[in-house]
């Protein structure tokens, strides 16, 4: 099984949309990518929330918004760890990391289960 990172988030107040992208695609993705343990990353931007499931199903209550939701995503549970063990090893300066730009809703660790047609 797989193992992602699935991580919700704002952006700080006081950063810019503009500014926000410029170092999450310029800084932020290639620091996080010279890890050799990752895989992928995704972001998913958040356009809106969505109020019923499939086919009017089930309705689905109002709750937190995002400005993203992003997956980082690796092989297998030593993968992970390898990943971790990497940044101790070779830390991202704090000034370059996500501390005052993202403020993080939850940060977790899944199995990954991918279904396709």
């Amino acid at each position: 099984m797989s193992i992602t990172t699935i991580l919700g988030y704002e952006i700080q107040p006081g950063v810019s949309a503009e500014e926000y992208e410029a170092w999450l695609f310029d800084v932020h993705a290639p620091d996080l990518l010279a890890n050799p343990h990752l895989d992928r990353i995704v972001f998913n931007k958040v356009l809106r929330p969505v109020r019923q499931a499939s086919g009017g199903t089930a309705d689905v209550p109002e709750g937190m918004t995002f400005y993203r939701i992003a997956e980082m995503h690796f092989a297998d549970e030593q993968a992970y760890a390898d990943y971790l063990a990497w940044f101790a090893e070779h830390p991202i300066p704090a000034e370059r990391g996500p501390a005052g730009r993202t403020d993080f809703k939850f940060y977790l660790v899944t199995e990954s289960t991918e279904v396709t047609r």
